[in-house]
């Protein structure tokens, strides 16, 4: 009975010294450091031996600037302590708040050379001494304890104090040690790279981590230095680099194109489709797995029909034609069944044709998540056709088919666009409001900007006249009626000029005069949201659309030069803004394309 009231008496003993403990780093994180000394003068009274309570005390008599207090304490305990060498670092440390550094250093030095005679007390040295940000000491003592004593490694631990000190080189020549030594620790230390690696090729970061691989590249070649330099590449969104680097490893390796796969995959969301086109190129022509060829071709076939003008469409057919004589038509093709009905209906104006196709997708063995897929689609089209509320039966059984699932969440973007549509504004503007806090970003996104286009548009105009004359010409860009859309916002131009919709409607015509081949007129309708509307928030998308059409279509490099430098200047929050600085550098001529 004595024995169980000790250990019950021992149990409410430690937990009232842990609420204590809380309570007291409250007061500490609230700077009530009065209150904090009471609660820890009271812990480190129950328990004078445990380092922890000292350190605690020493704290706040420290940050009450009470240094003599605090000093005598640890000399107490350093007297009825063995180990000295934790007092010395917290006497250095004492010595240090007072301005005298000299004295400090003695303490820590004295310290350190502990670790002569006890090699297996550094990691208790060093990581005191890099509690107390003396990084210089910390560094010396890992260095020391491990070559005293070969078994013990410290690598990891240096490599974050370089880091730390601002020695970036050498912070990454640690870790790539590190990787040699365990390839396993590649993702940990690319958690830490992207600590000081940006987008932007000419960050001092990213130039060191290059220079650094590219010395061991050529002394040793090694897979691993290729795959952290591809990595490196992909970061700074330059895939055709990346892909130098992948093409190395897999030539040197030949074992799967995964990661040539998830390369090309990132290119695309990116919208590198130069890069993704060349990688697909490779990808069909090397690779003797079946998988990755279907992959590879069916990925290239469906950028092709994206960016296709109409003299290009019967070709694709034929190219789509070919693929399903190559690999079928069954359930394995799924995906490349559905673009090739996203083709018919949105390009060759064959809807009937593209909806009869998925009628008989649907009746074969798919997943519930391919069921929605096909239904998410034939909805779609009934939206071209605009038979608007049958394609809202179609995505409201999305909704309750998959509920959990990004599906979903699609489904209930394209019910509110086609009530947008439909000109039913409050109600598609209830839906986006519910989505603006969507699990995807890309959907959260144009939730923000379709509610945006409703509300900003709907405060002066409550009948909704310029609205909706705006939504129908939206709705012929997305039956891809591109001549019918571009009078209608004409139309909306002369008949509501000045109205706050302008100069989305002159962005949005803009678009469709660069897919139509007009890039005078397209260039003049940027060059008017500039000139009007240079404080809204379409001004950066008109400077970067207007920077790349100077550089891409009308051979005016200065003139596009000088916009991307206005972005990068005036609009540093702009999503175009990492793409701007990037052009604005190559045309100013600071990236040599040659070079890695």
């Amino acid at each position: 009975m004595r024995y169980l009231f000790l250990v019950v008496a021992s149990i409410f003993s430690t937990l009232s010294i842990a609420q204590d403990s809380k309570l007291a780093e409250n007061y500490m994180d609230q700077g009530e450091f009065n209150k904090a000394l009471k609660i820890y003068q009271k812990i480190y009274r129950q328990n004078e031996l445990n380092p922890r309570n000292l350190f605690a005390l020493v704290e706040v008599y420290q940050q009450l600037e009470q240094y003599q207090t605090a000093d005598s304490l640890i000399n107490v305990a350093a007297k009825n302590n063995t180990r000295k060498e934790l007092f010395l670092i917290e006497k250095g440390y004492n010595a240090t708040l007072q301005g005298k550094d000299s004295i400090a250093t003695t303490y820590y030095k004295e310290a350190i050379k502990v670790i002569d005679s006890l090699p297996q007390l550094t990691y208790q040295i060093a990581y005191r001494l890099e509690q107390r940000n003396e990084l210089d000491e910390a560094i010396e003592a890992y260095e020391k304890g491990m070559a005293l004593n070969d078994k013990l490694d410290y690598n990891f631990q240096l490599a974050k104090l370089y880091g730390e000190q601002g020695n970036i080189e050498k912070m990454f020549d640690k870790n790539i040690q590190l990787i040699e030594g365990n390839p396993v620790y590649r993702q940990r230390a690319q958690a830490l790279f992207s600590q000081y690696v940006t987008d932007d090729a000419e960050n001092e970061g990213n130039k060191l981590l290059r220079k650094v691989l590219l010395l061991r590249l050529r002394n040793q070649p090694d897979p691993i230095y290729n795959q952290l330099l591809s990595w490196l590449f992909v970061q700074q969104k330059d895939f055709k680099k990346a892909f130098i680097q992948e093409k190395a490893i897999y030539k040197r390796e030949e074992t799967n194109m995964d990661n040539i796969r998830d390369l090309v995959v990132t290119a695309i969301d990116e919208n590198d489709l130069e890069a993704a086109d060349e990688i697909l190129d490779y990808m069909i022509e090397e690779s003797q797995s079946i998988n990755v060829k279907y992959l590879a071709q069916s990925l290239k076939i469906k950028l092709k029909a994206a960016a296709a003008t109409s003299d290009e469409y019967e070709a694709i057919l034929q190219d789509y034609e070919r693929l399903f004589l190559i690999y079928g038509t069954e359930k394995e093709t799924f995906r490349l069944q559905l673009d090739y009905a996203r083709f018919l209906a949105f390009k060759m104006e064959q809807a009937q044709k593209a909806t009869d196709l998925l009628i008989v997708l649907e009746q074969t063995n798919l997943s519930k998540f391919q069921k929605a897929d096909v239904k998410m689609l034939l909805a779609d089209i009934l939206v071209l056709q605009e038979q608007f509320n049958r394609a809202l039966i179609f995505y409201s059984q999305i909704q309750n088919d998959v509920p959990n699932d990004l599906r979903s969440q699609e489904s209930q973007f394209k019910v509110a666009r086609t009530s947008y549509y439909q000109g039913d504004f409050p109600w598609s503007l209830t839906q986006l409001k519910v989505l603006r806090s969507a699990t995807s970003k890309l959907i959260a996104n144009d939730a923000m900007e379709l509610s945006l286009t409703i509300a900003d548009h709907s405060i002066e105009d409550t009948t909704f006249v310029a609205l909706k004359a705006f939504a129908k010409a939206e709705l012929k860009q997305y039956q891809n009626k591109r001549s019918e859309a571009i009078t209608l916002y004409s139309q909306l131009l002369l008949d509501h000029k000045g109205d706050p919709i302008e100069d989305e409607a002159l962005l949005k015509q803009a678009y469709l005069y660069e897919v139509e081949g007009r890039m005078e007129q397209a260039r003049d309708n940027y060059q008017l949201i500039i000139d009007n509307y240079g404080d809204g928030i379409l001004s950066d998308d008109a400077h970067y659309r207007l920077g790349l059409l100077y550089q891409e279509q009308l051979a005016d490099p200065l003139k596009a030069k000088e916009l991307f430098e206005k972005i990068i200047f005036s609009h540093a929050d702009s999503i175009y803004f990492v793409d701007a600085r990037r052009r604005y550098r190559r045309l100013r001529g600071d990236q040599n394309d040659k070079a890695f």
